[in-house]
């Protein structure tokens, strides 16, 4: 118990450092951000920053869970191996039931976690492309109404 204990407090304390590290990052990049107008040419350079850190927060969120949730893991695994060293007594069957059925479903959760986490980087990452592709393409014709130049209605 202390192992998985200590466990726990070094997963809470390396996630505090990680999620303070990512605002810390975002902070930085959105109000070196801020200080530039719609109207700078290199605008869309300075976009990708703050995208991607705000996809580091989010990362450091959900790495958070994860690691969590495998603290949590290991402790319910070390209890029901406590529990089955015990000598034979009518809950001791539904309590290893319980056990390997939350196991089982939180070790599901943690995979499609991981899953979903994974791919939110991935759609970060084609967020920044497709701007920059927007951006390319509103440069090359002035005339399109995009976002970076909208037209007015008359």
């Amino acid at each position: 118990m202390t192992k998985v204990f200590q466990q726990y407090l070094d997963a809470v304390q390396a996630n505090q450092q990680r999620m303070l590290a990512a605002q810390a990052d975002c902070w930085h990049s959105w109000c070196r951000l801020s200080l530039r107008t719609a109207g700078d040419p290199s605008l869309i350079g300075q976009l990708d920053a703050p995208m991607m850190s705000g996809a580091s927060l989010l990362q450091a969120s959900a790495d958070a869970q994860h690691d969590l949730l495998l603290v949590l893991e290991r402790w319910f695994g070390d209890q029901q191996k406590t529990w089955l060293r015990q000598p034979a007594a009518p809950c001791t069957l539904p309590l290893d039931i319980g056990f390997s059925g939350y196991l089982i479903a939180s070790r599901a959760t943690r995979q499609i976690q991981h899953f979903a986490s994974t791919r939110f980087s991935y759609a970060t990452l084609s967020a920044v492309r497709g701007a920059h592709l927007a951006y390319r393409k509103c440069r090359n014709n002035p005339v399109a109404a995009s976002v970076f130049h909208p037209r007015l209605s008359g």
